[in-house]
């Protein structure tokens, strides 16, 4: 052997025994000495997500009005302007990491037994390859060098010039924009007839919590490396791949750095989670909170643990609305639209002075108005009905359409005093239901120039779903005030939330409650019989409402108010002084803001493509919603697997769930072996109670008056078919 082949051959002895030696001594420290090492060790171990479940480069995509879109066809020939809102930079930096580390990553080792296996010798593939990263529930796209150079799933955009926490400069960072939380798909189809089809603003199938918990894995593994002398490989392919030309020792050692700090910024702001979200579902109200009024402000007392997930909502025909969320809380688009992008981790100058640049943002409002004027289309009218993004059509199995009509009977009966009318229904267009927003402006009347639905929300008491989101707003606080030890000048100064929004007459909600009574509005239920639901929000008045820092100051005007202040100084700082462009860019609309302890009961346009059910979607299909085997809602849903039920309509259920379920449960597993989310809706926020159609209804008893969650008699057999039979159409 020569000297050289010698010298090859003891170099790898030698990084073979270091491995040993390391892999040996961290073994030890695991079993042996502190939980935190235990910790450390758990979270360099990626989770496993479900097995790839889409089956071809191209889901099918169903009609739903979007210019220029091929019906049925391919994502090759979907619209420039649909490729653009799957991609569109709302400028977040939703993964806190720059957009060149992230498409560098290597997949994360399943376990460091095999990370120290695979670090030297071997190397993983790319975390961003589609075979893995759309095993947490993202959708193919496919690259286009204007909107997805890099073929990224739909929802992820680059956004230029982010500020990062631990990062020395202003780098391209990646961020979520809203088709990544509101496009859906499933599957369905047997051999080869079986398809993905793919919904624009459906609910999405993602398990974000899977998805970060294997971001900071990867980094963590690749961080590791770069800390064992002799074998980095792991971090050397990702230093090449970062640094390209530049790569050397020096710009090696300063990478390391920045990963390092990267990863401690990030572990200062680790979240709590009380009810574990899963696939398809997302804490979002809360998240929201935390990241602007804890993360950003860094006010760990305004955290607040993650305990109300819900189902990503579908948003067509939602820019109508004249209130949205789940919880009728908010009225103005753009207001909503920024609020959502800094939950999702836009940056926010929460440091400057008042008078300068405070609430300055990396936000790009110009964009934001662009996806809402594209989701929305034109204003509707009787004659062109509503354009923009349109709920789906159902092509997936024959529409039984003698059933339909007798459905279409027993919705307009039972369900539309709640929903409203079918949006296809002429009956719609009535003033009761589509009309102006009247409220009042620095003490004027004043009313907006389009129409909008006009949503009930139905209150927790009578409807009796799970309170848990709709208690966020009305039970949670936050403390924005000055703090310090009370010596002059010594404080720390508070946030500067200084803004006069709109809401409910707090004198009228007042005297409202005093009296122990509501508001009512009339709605028909069933044959000749007249009921009155609370609907205060038509009855009350909106005006102006005045909101500070403070120290126990509500969470949703306080979120109104911040929002408001950072819309106000990027017009400011982009110098648009234009009232009535800044007037067009929010369509017309105040910033109106309540707290309502129910939920809006939306229209039913679609229905058919957005399970799981309930706002916290704890029931997987519409006949387990409206008429459940035994009169009884399975306790345990399956979440994750996209195969679609076209009979009971929604997520296909595994034969005999609920005693598998129970046994994962009791060893402490919310994910089967398979990987599949495990919803137990005994928990408190996951709760499938309420909504139901009893035999205890009452058809002679006032609303307010029924058995709590009873809002309509009971279906028989043949009326619960006719009734999902004619949602499929609408």
């Amino acid at each position: 052997m020569s000297t050289v082949a010698q010298a090859k051959f003891y170099h790898f002895i030698y990084k073979l025994f270091a491995a040993v030696v390391t892999i040996f001594f961290i073994a030890l420290l695991a079993t042996v000495f502190s939980p935190q090492v235990k910790s450390i060790v758990e979270n360099l171990t990626p989770p496993q997500p479900p097995q790839l479940q889409v089956l071809t480069p191209q889901g099918e995509w169903l009609e739903q009005d979007w210019s220029d879109q091929n019906w049925g066809g391919s994502q090759h020939q979907i619209s420039d302007e649909a490729r653009k809102y799957h991609h569109i930079s709302q400028g977040t930096r939703t993964l806190p990491i720059p957009y060149e580390w992230f498409i560098s990553l290597e997949q994360p080792s399943s376990s460091l037994w095999s990370f120290f296996l695979k670090n030297t010798f071997f190397k993983n593939k790319k975390f961003i390859d589609n075979r893995y990263l759309l095993r947490f529930g993202f959708i193919r796209s496919e690259p286009d060098p204007d909107h997805n150079p890099d073929g990224l799933p739909i929802g992820f955009a680059k956004s230029p010039s982010i500020t990062l926490p631990g990062y020395a400069t202003q780098t391209a960072g990646i961020g979520f924009t809203c088709a990544a939380c509101h496009t859906g798909h499933f599957i369905y189809g047997e051999g080869k007839e079986k398809h993905e089809y793919v919904i624009e603003g459906a609910p999405a199938t993602t398990d974000l919590t899977l998805f970060t918990k294997a971001i900071a894995a990867a980094l963590g593994q690749t961080a590791l490396s770069s800390k064992i002398p002799f074998l980095d490989g792991r971090f050397d392919r990702f230093a090449k791949n970062v640094l390209g030309k530049q790569y050397n020792a020096t710009t090696k050692l300063a990478l390391a750095q920045n990963l390092a700090n990267i990863i401690s910024a990030g572990q200062k702001t680790s979240d709590i989670i009380d009810v574990d979200e899963g696939f398809t579902r997302l804490d979002a109200l809360n998240r929201i909170g935390n990241q602007v009024f804890s993360k950003n402000l860094d006010r760990r007392e305004n955290y607040q643990p993650i305990n109300a997930p819900v189902n990503y909502p579908h948003i067509w025909t939602s820019s109508w609305f004249n209130w949205v969320q789940y919880d009728g809380s908010i009225m103005g688009p753009l207001i909503r639209n920024a609020g959502e992008a800094m939950g999702v981790n836009a940056d926010v100058d929460t440091t400057s002075p008042l008078n300068e640049n405070r609430f300055g943002s990396s936000i790009d409002m110009f964009n934001l108005v662009w996806i809402e004027r594209f989701l929305r289309g034109n204003p509707p009218d009787e004659t062109n009905g509503f354009s923009g993004l349109k709920a789906p059509v159902w092509t997936i199995t024959k529409i039984d359409h003698e059933k339909a009509e007798q459905g279409k009977a027993l919705y307009r009966k039972i369900c539309q005093g709640c929903h409203l009318p079918a949006l296809n229904d002429p009956e719609i267009w009535q003033q009761r239901y589509f009309s102006t927003i009247k409220y009042r402006e620095n003490g004027l009347p004043k009313e907006t120039k389009d129409k909008t639905l006009k949503l009930h929300v139905i209150p927790i008491a009578q409807v009796g779903t799970d309170p848990a989101q709709a208690e966020v707003l009305v039970s949670r606080t936050l403390n924005t005030a000055g703090r310090g030890d009370g010596t002059v000048g010594e404080n720390t100064p508070g946030v500067g939330i200084d803004k006069i929004i709109c809401g409910p007459d707090p004198n009228q909600v007042q005297a409202l409650q005093l009296e122990d009574t509501y508001a009512y509005d009339e709605i028909g239920r069933f044959d000749t019989a007249v009921y009155k639901i609370p609907y205060y929000e038509n009855k009350l008045n909106l005006v102006d409402i005045s909101v500070r820092d403070g120290g126990e100051i509500s969470y949703g005007l306080a979120l109104g108010a911040i929002v408001n202040q950072t819309i106000d100084t990027w017009f400011k700082l982009n110098g648009i002084s234009d009232e009535n462009l800044r007037a067009e860019m929010e369509d017309g609309r105040p910033n109106c803001i309540r707290a309502t302890l129910g939920y809006k009961a939306r229209p039913l346009n679609g229905v058919w493509a957005t399970a799981p059910f309930l706002h916290n979607g704890s029931v997987a299909t519409l006949k387990d919603l409206l008429c459940p085997d035994g009169g009884v809602r399975p306790t345990y849903v399956q979440l994750g697997k996209i195969d679609f039920d076209p009979v009971n309509v929604g997520i296909k259920q595994p034969e005999n769930f609920s005693e598998r379920a129970r046994k994962y449960l009791r060893r402490g597993k919310v994910y089967t072996k398979e990987g599949y989310f495990i919803l137990d809706t005994t928990k408190p926020g996951n709760r499938n109670s309420g909504h139901y159609f009893s035999d205890a209804y009452d058809k002679n008893t006032g609303f307010m008056e029924q058995k709590k969650g009873v809002i309509g008699g009971k279906f028989t057999p043949a009326q619960c078919e006719a009734i999902i039979e004619y949602l499929k159409t609408i």
